[in-house]
């Protein structure tokens, strides 16, 4: 993940030139080696899609005596960055003291690589047998002899039935037709079959070479999920060949993507997985200013600066849409995604394919993932809404090439990675909605996203991992095409509240009341009867006792079906009435952290629900594995009735044609506790009567919980008993001024990105001589490490430390310090390593901020 830099920017008028203190340098960017040069004139006057050539000459011209420096100081590796105004180098430390003498000159920092792909080809892992073989017949599909359509993600964000000529859902109204997505990667899938229209044409704009067909596999499932045109049929018994029951040669199916009609083009050009931060920043300023893209989609994590140049997209227009990441519910957000300005995507499972693998006839889908990136971001931030990405369909790939798997050419998507791309399909589908009923008018990015956020499906999962629900293409063009200013005369049947903005994002002092308020706009041709109700989780509670059990290593004589080897006893329990979240937990102390095990859940009636997930680093000869020794998944609405979960070897993330690899050598105990959490209800609004095509502005009071920390909730907008949007909203209780003790309660990792996050603040006020924060941790063991971060006012970071420490008699403690702080407001974050020791499911770090005066405390 790359590091987070703070960036200040001068007046956007070019500044006079001259003399002052030299250019700060930030993180080590005085070392020399990869940076970037921040100017400090700025020209955000100037929008970078409409005015991109008066732009691209005043950022020119700013820009050539840094340049011309940079040259004759021998820079290598040039990138030059129009909106933020920005100089990528590779320099001397030498060079770089030069440039902070410059005038022009406002920061220098440096350029991190960002990973946009994965750099590792999938291999064929050793299995140690084969699956057994059973009769099965083609499951989810009423007729054999015609194929289904993946992905089954598109049914479920109902942008289509499912259903090869068939009319489809969302895709009835808009297809994408005439909008311009870019996603990195784009040209060297160009010549796939299936991104050739049925008129011959290519998906892919400007590709270099329209034949390429070389693409990774993030890239092939980023556009397989947008545009796929669905004119090749597969195969299932190939795309799954290690499946538990073999599957008949005619259970075919095609892929089609949820923006067929929508065109594509790459986002840097660059054929490499590890590109530097400007080269993304450059490409992101040359999708908005040379391609005229509509929808940037962005599957990859980076940083503050990439944060910069999304805003800039934004602000010229273009709707930008991030995946969270795929590192577990809480506090997890790549960096780029907790920007308020782009559409960050959760996920959701689609369990169709994992059901046919495995053998089972019965499953549930659209609970959050395990994997799902959520929590409250450090920013403030929830994401803003879901879409599948547990194998939420099958994906046009090219054989053993980047990633794909060999023999077939396809592959299982998988990750939010997913969930970005078929939000921007969406994106699309509203876009062009919105253009044929507003006389060809585009829509605003902040238009775009409050379509879709309210107009999500509300799946009953805590606002912090499914912002405002799932996905619903069919809601949104139906909404879009309603929208204030539209062409036509007569409803559409569209039953949908729009909300302006699409959350809130807030915070105060515990106890305290603010008051917002809430735009709805009723795109349905009858008045509606609307009431606000806030809804929030309340504490968990243990649902029955907690379940040890025995690992062992599977008898390796006996088959092993692709779900894995038996790991431990089957565990049953007994989910009662009326629980409206189920929390799911598994933990084993593995001192190596390199065992991977997970376990797939079944609901009374014997369908799949839910499976754990981790994304931990198998050991080396140089490192100890990261596997975190914890699993957790949740499940909305659950069923009352006998549970049971299967404790399996496996949980590798992989493609679903690999074999299992052989089970590991772990013996010992494992726990299992199951628990439940139910939601707590308080009105929010009068009922108010909008009219058709009307808005109306409803008040909310939003009131701060006095414990410090992160409480989110949600405002659900009903009419009668139906749910018509769910709203947002981050309620971040600041520490009190004075100090005082707070907690950070850590539940889970995947093993992925990075562990969780959590962020307390704290108002902190002038003339103090010393402020001082305190942490305990009550696990202090070797692969349970604690970082805790001291941020000042101005985004810099004061300290950094921590646990378990060796300076002290207490490993599991840890000191923050500020001397003679600023006034202003703090920032104090407490995040997990990626591994964790197995040895508790949560632990309770305690807090304690102490604030020394002039004169003592």
């Amino acid at each position: 993940m790359a590091t987070m830099v703070a960036l200040t920017f001068a007046s956007p008028a070019m500044a006079t030139l001259t003399g002052g203190p030299p250019a700060p340098t930030v993180d080590g960017a005085a070392n020399g080696g990869a940076v970037i040069v921040v100017l400090k004139a700025q020209h955000p006057d100037l929008n970078m899609r409409t005015q991109a050539a008066a732009l691209k000459s005043a950022t020119d011209a700013d820009q050539a005596p840094v340049v011309a420096a940079i040259k004759a100081d021998g820079g290598t590796n040039l990138v030059q960055v129009p909106e933020p105004s920005e100089v990528a180098a590779t320099l001397s430390a030498a060079a770089v003291a030069s440039l902070q003498a410059n005038p022009a000159v406002a920061q220098i920092i440096p350029d991190p690589q960002i990973q946009v792909m994965p750099t590792d080809s999938l291999s064929q892992p050793p299995a140690s047998t084969q699956p057994s073989s059973r009769g099965a017949s083609c499951p989810s599909n009423p007729n054999p002899n015609k194929p289904l359509q993946e992905g089954e993600a598109d049914i479920n964000i109902h942008a289509s039935n499912g259903t090869p000529g068939a009319p489809d859902e969302g895709n009835t109204i808009a297809t994408g037709k005439g909008v311009i997505i870019a996603n990195d990667g784009a040209n060297n899938l160009a010549g796939n079959p299936n991104f050739i229209r049925a008129d011959g044409t290519p998906v892919v704009l400007n590709a270099p070479d329209p034949t390429a067909d070389h693409s990774n596999d993030e890239d092939y499932g980023d556009a397989s999920s947008m545009v796929a045109q669905g004119t090749v049929v597969y195969q299932y018994a190939k795309a799954l060949p290690n499946s538990t029951l073999p599957i008949p040669a005619n259970c075919t199916f095609i892929i089609r993507g949820d923006a067929p009609d929508a065109s594509l083009v790459d986002l840097t050009g660059i054929d490499t997985p590890i590109l530097t931060t400007s080269q993304v920043m450059a490409g992101i300023d040359a999708t908005v200013m040379t391609t005229h893209a509509d929808v940037i989609s962005e599957s990859f994590g980076g940083g503050a600066s990439v944060r910069q140049a999304n805003d800039a997209a934004v602000a010229a227009g273009v709707t930008v849409v991030v995946s969270s990441g795929d590192s577990g519910p809480q506090g997890t957000f790549d960096i780029q995604s907790d920007d308020p300005a782009v559409i960050g995507a959760a996920g959701t499972d689609s369990f169709r394919l994992i059901a046919m693998d495995d053998g089972y006839s019965k499953f549930v889908s659209n609970n959050m993932s395990a994997l799902s990136s959520g929590g409250t971001a450090p920013t403030n931030k929830l994401v803003d809404l879901a879409a599948p990405s547990w194998y939420g369909s099958e994906a046009a790939c090219a054989d053993g090439v980047g990633g794909c798997p060999p023999d077939y050419p396809v592959e299982s998507m998988r990750g939010t990675s997913e969930s970005a791309p078929l939000i921007s399909g969406a994106a699309a589908d509203v876009i062009q909605a919105y253009r044929d009923s507003h006389n060809g008018a585009s829509p605003t990015p902040a238009q775009v996203k409050d379509i879709l956020t309210s107009t999500a499906t509300d799946i009953d999962a805590p606002a912090d991992l499914q912002g405002a629900g799932l996905l619903n293409v069919y809601a949104a063009v139906r909404a879009a095409q309603m929208m204030p200013g539209s062409t036509l005369q007569h409803g559409n049947g569209s039953s949908s509240l729009v909300a302006d903005p699409s959350q809130l994002d807030l915070q105060g002092n515990g106890g305290s009341v603010t008051s917002q308020q809430v735009s709805l706009f009723n795109t349905s041709s009858h008045p509606v009867t609307v009431k606000g109700t806030y809804r929030q989780t309340a504490k968990e509670f243990q649902i029955g006792q907690t379940v040890t059990e025995a690992v062992s290593a599977p008898d390796p004589s006996l088959p092993v079906p692709h779900e894995g080897a038996t790991a431990a006893k089957t565990i049953h329990f007994t989910v009662p009435r009326n629980i409206d979240n189920l929390d799911l937990d598994m933990i084993w102390p593995d001192p190596t952290n390199s065992n991977r095990l997970y376990y797939q859940v079944f609901n009374p009636e014997g369908a799949l629900v839910q499976e754990s997930y981790d994304d931990g680093t198998l050991p080396t000869a140089t490192r100890a594995g990261t596997i975190p020794n914890i699993q957790h998944v949740g499940v909305s609405d659950p069923q009352a009735g006998r549970w049971t979960a299967k404790i399996l070897w496996g949980g590798v993330d992989q493609d679903l044609a690999l074999a299992q690899p052989t089970p590991g050598t772990f013996t010992g105990n494992l726990t299992f506790k199951v628990s439940g959490q139910d939601f707590v209800t308080a009105s929010a609004s009068k009922p108010v009567t909008i009219e058709a095509h009307s808005s109306a502005t409803v008040p909310l009071n939003v009131t701060f919980p006095a414990t410090p920390g992160d409480h989110p909730e949600s405002v659900q907008f009903t009419s009668g008993n139906t749910t018509l949007t769910s709203f947002p909203i981050a309620r971040r209780t600041l520490i009190p001024s004075n100090g005082g003790a707070f907690q950070d309660l850590i539940t889970a990792s995947v093993g992925r990105g990075m562990g969780q996050l959590n962020t307390f603040k704290i108002n902190v006020p002038a003339g103090l001589s010393q402020l001082t924060v305190n942490f305990h941790a009550p696990d202090a063991s070797a692969d349970n490490v604690i970082t805790y971060t001291l941020t000042g006012p101005n985004g810099t970071v004061v300290q950094r430390v921590s646990t378990p420490n060796t300076t002290g008699p207490d490993p599991g403690a840890a000191t923050l310090t500020a001397t003679a702080p600023a006034a202003g407001l703090y920032e104090i974050d407490v995040q997990m390593g990626a591994a964790m020791s197995g040895k508790e499911f949560t632990q309770l770090v305690q807090g304690t901020v102490t604030e020394t005066g002039p004169n003592g405390p």
